[in-house]
């Protein structure tokens, strides 16, 4: 009895190799990585699993740069957002309205009507979101706007922290207040 042997396996292209030296699939990385896609969603978009993925990255730099930068710019949009949504911002919207077209004859009778939809541009200011202000302080400048306040290793004679208002800004500050109470009771 003879026992065949099995044929060489010929070297073919890792999975990897279709990807690291690919720039469009580079950039596919990327994209992913930037629309917010988890390690997890991408390997199986590619075909491998997780730890594959992983392995990757340990040592591959194209591929590790691809799916970092993705990533970079994705925090970076939510942390404009954030910053926008805090401060307040300004947004134009188009709205519709319905007008009415009457026609009058020279005698002052109604010769025609018909209503069509106009278009406009209506301009309102959205105000900054409290809690939006608070993540990002405390995010920001914890050693200022931790929720415990001053720590018991600073100077008592400094108060870290303080902003001094004139009247009229405590009023416009309590009033942006009640209205986001009243809009989260809204919300409930």
């Amino acid at each position: 009895m003879t026992t065949r042997k099995k044929p060489a396996r010929k070297p073919g292209r890792q999975k990897w190799q279709e990807w690291e030296g690919n720039e469009d699939r580079l950039n596919v990385l990327a994209a992913w990585a930037r629309a917010g896609k988890t390690d997890e969603e991408i390997a199986k978009a590619i075909g491998i699993s997780r730890s594959t993925l992983a392995e990757w990255k340990k040592h591959h730099e194209s591929i590790r740069t691809a799916l970092s930068i993705g990533r970079e710019y994705a925090d970076r949009l939510v942390e404009n957002s954030l910053y926008k949504i805090a401060l307040g911002y300004t947004v134009t919207e188009k709205k519709a309205f319905k007008l009415r077209k009457i026609e009058y004859d020279e005698l002052g009778k109604k010769k025609s009507e018909e209503e069509v939809l106009e278009y406009a541009d209506e301009t309102r200011h959205i105000s900054g979101d409290l809690r939006a202000i608070a993540f990002w302080l405390k995010n920001h400048k914890p050693e200022s706007w931790s929720d415990k306040g001053i720590k018991p290793e600073a100077d008592e004679t400094a108060v870290a922290g303080t902003i001094v208002f004139d009247t009229a800004s405590v009023a416009e500050i309590k009033k942006v207040m009640e209205e986001e109470q009243k809009n989260a009771e809204k919300e409930r």
